[in-house]
């Protein structure tokens, strides 16, 4: 989705005004050609998202037709993990074209992106390990249906109600779909001229592609692992850094994640599923649980610590056990030498 804000001064849509049949409540935010506005469909007594083209200079034509296949794109997908398109129409009043998706709010009713969660100290290890794991999920579900992102970022994913990430923003997505593909190409050519334009942040992008490489999967997820080391470390990944170094405060399970997303070579990268080596609860489409179990991480001098204390604890019980064993069996000798005593005293 656009990047998200409160306040949209320059709304084209007020609260309150209809479109169709849906009633602007709020703006959301605004991007580079389109705002995105939460509204309600009064006779379903439901709420979503409107995201409204609204660019008026540069490649308009093309840029709308690119809107149009976006809107048609997401309606075709159905996935969790990333924002589903439910209606598309034009503004009979205003001549804007429109689309209407998923709204996503987050626990407090507010539009959040990781972005936004990162920057108010909101992140935890825990819910970047589930927040991998929705996006790994909803990545290999667009791949398969023949898309390549080229735009994951932080701002482009969205925390849900259920604290759940969301895939949002599929403007300069690369459409392999043939009859989408065909659409766009009549017009591509009043976008494109010269040199292969890079899409996405300068960030994010695999390093292939500023080679002029085509976008892979790979790439996406380049960039996913760009945006969890980001969000682990504060520190933005460039091309040979010691991620080992990095990731030592961190759960063992990220330093075979990250190398495989930030491999250099695009033939060794792959997106492998969450195994934690210690109990962090990661929950996943198939398990729609929200329930987070906690982690407890014991330096590992302490452990060591914990383990000596434990095996001299073992030791002392066993030297006490040993001890009492040998005053008891002196005890019987003593007392098997006074009966004898006796029996000799009495004869």
């Amino acid at each position: 989705m656009c990047g998200m804000a409160e306040n949209l001064t320059s709304a084209a849509f007020a609260p309150g005004r209809t479109i169709g049949a849906y009633r602007i409540v709020r703006a959301l935010g605004h991007g580079g050609m389109a705002e995105v506005y939460e509204v309600e469909n009064e006779r379903l007594g439901a709420r979503f998202a409107l995201k409204a083209f609204t660019l008026d200079h540069g490649d308009v034509e093309f840029l709308r037709r690119r809107f149009s296949v976006e809107g048609r794109l997401l309606a075709r997908l159905s996935h969790p993990r990333i924002v589903r398109v439910y209606d598309m129409d034009v503004d009979s009043a205003s001549g804007l074209a429109y689309y209407v998706m998923d709204l996503v709010l987050d626990p407090a009713g507010r539009p959040r992106s990781l972005r936004e969660a990162l920057e108010a100290g909101e992140v935890t290890e825990e819910r970047v390990a589930n927040w991998y794991e929705d996006l790994r999920e909803g990545l290999a579900y667009i791949h398969g249906e023949g898309v390549i992102h080229r735009d994951v970022t932080l701002e482009n994913v969205l925390i849900g109600a259920d604290g759940r990430a969301v895939l949002s923003d599929f403007g300069v997505s690369k459409i392999l779909p043939r009859d989408l593909r065909v659409e766009l190409q009549a017009t591509m050519s009043t976008m494109v001229r010269g040199e292969k334009p890079l899409m996405g942040k300068p960030f994010y992008l695999a390093p292939e592609l500023a080679k002029g490489a085509e976008e892979s999967a790979a790439s996406d997820w380049y960039s996913l692992g760009v945006m969890m080391l980001r969000m682990l470390t504060q520190v933005w990944y460039s091309p040979g850094a010691q991620l080992a170094d990095l990731l030592t405060p961190f759960d063992p399970q990220w330093r075979k994640v990250l190398p495989s997303l930030l491999a250099a070579d695009p033939a060794a990268r792959s997106c492998p599923p969450w195994r934690a080596a210690s109990p962090v609860r990661v929950v996943t489409a198939e398990n729609r649980t929200n329930e987070v179990t906690l982690r407890i991480r014991f330096p590992h001098w302490l452990l060591g610590g914990i383990i000596l204390a434990v095996c001299a604890a073992c030791l002392l019980l066993a030297l006490l056990a040993v001890y009492e064993h040998g005053q008891r069996r002196s005890v019987e000798r003593e007392l098997d030498q006074m009966r004898r005593q006796m029996q000799g005293v009495g004869s």
